[in-house]
């Protein structure tokens, strides 16, 4: 990922309308399993840290990210210890997990089916695990571009990536669906007009953000019954099996 992108993430991801809005929902869909007492927890690719106060409320957290500027923010921002590593081949870990977390991560590795696979391998037998992704890559914009993403998904081209690596998808659905149909309208827009679509993360304004972040959130009371189109997509998934 573009570093000065990074570095503009790690000062507006504890405020800013979309982090704050994944982060209520995340939070909603997490608290709704039942994870083990003692639950250990691994967030792969976690960034600068934006989501890691969140998970930490769940369990005992453990945490890579492949840039190093984003391990060491992540680690003055929470006091823990955030490897570096990549997947599939620089996993940084020889234990297991009971929840694994990727948020917005396998869109960025080349082959994201063998980065599952090592993500299923350290998923306890019984555990769960959450991804989410962006959707549509009719929907690819400057900010994919920034991002260095690989691509963006449909429903079924995620549920069968996550099935080929092993996991039983327990609930897959799109989300962002409520800001939908704003956001698509701006991105078309532009195409349609070869428009220069800014990459950078800006911060709105106050009453914006707040408006945004309460639009965004208030899915965390609908997505169980699903939502038929979003910006991104979010899956439950299990390791089938007993404790290993």
């Amino acid at each position: 990922m573009d570093e000065l992108y990074t570095r503009q993430m790690a000062e507006l991801q504890m405020d800013h309308w979309w982090y704050e809005g994944r982060r209520r929902i995340l939070a909603s869909v997490i608290g709704k399993l039942n994870l083990p007492e003692g639950c250990k927890i691994l967030e792969a690719g976690c960034g600068p840290g934006a989501n890691l106060g969140m998970l930490s409320q769940f369990g005992a957290l453990s945490a890579f990210d492949p840039e190093d500027f984003s391990a060491r923010h992540a680690s003055i921002l929470t006091g823990l210890e955030i490897k570096t590593g990549a997947l599939p081949k620089s996993f940084p870990f020889e234990n297991s997990f009971d929840l694994v977390c990727a948020f917005d991560v396998v869109e960025h590795i080349d082959d994201d089916v063998s980065a599952l696979k090592v993500l299923y391998q350290h998923t306890k037998g019984g555990g769960n695990a959450i991804f989410t992704v962006p959707a549509f890559q009719w929907l690819w914009s400057a900010h994919d571009e920034k991002n260095h993403h690989k691509r963006r998904y449909t429903k079924k081209q995620l549920k069968s990536s996550l099935e080929k690596a092993g996991y039983q998808v327990d609930f897959i659905s799109y989300y962002n669906f409520f800001l939908f149909p704003l956001a698509a309208s701006v991105r078309l827009f532009k195409k349609m007009f070869h428009k220069q679509e800014e990459a950078e993360i800006k911060m709105p304004s106050g009453f914006m953000n707040s408006l945004f972040c309460n639009i965004f959130s208030l899915e965390k009371e609908f997505l169980s019954v699903g939502f038929p189109f979003g910006l991104s997509i979010l899956a439950v998934c299990k390791k089938g099996g007993g404790n290993e």
